[in-house]
């Protein structure tokens, strides 16, 4: 059986992104980009997502739920360390959870990285 990821991203990236970097999460949102699939999730349940347009106030906003594969993960915490600098903060940026598993680990914005914080398995 594949490792798979739900993944969930909702955050806003400032007015003052560049457009090199805009462009770029353009592209993983399209073609076959890592956050390209749309339709039913083939192991995590639910939609495929991703959307991506100006925010309410000023900026971008993201929000995206995919279905990726272990072998992704590097891909995407590539994406998140580009998006990093510009992510409105502070806060909570999405979660990740291992189809296996009953409960995701956020992924949080602080001191100007993502973090992963796993919740307790017991």
């Amino acid at each position: 059986m594949a490792d798979l990821y739900a993944v969930d991203l909702a955050f806003d990236l400032l007015d003052t992104t560049p457009d090199a970097v805009l462009a770029q999460v353009r592209r993983h949102l399209t073609g076959d980009g890592l956050l390209s699939p749309r339709g039913p999730a083939w192991r995590v349940g639910g939609m495929l997502v991703g959307e991506f347009g100006p925010a309410e106030h000023d900026g971008w906003a993201l929000t995206v739920r995919q279905e990726i594969h272990e072998d992704q993960l590097p891909a995407l915490e590539d994406l998140l360390l580009l998006l990093t600098p510009h992510i409105r903060p502070p806060g909570p940026v999405g979660r990740i959870r291992h189809h296996a598993h009953e409960s995701p680990d956020l992924l949080v914005l602080r001191e100007g990285r993502v973090v992963q914080l796993a919740l307790d398995r017991r």
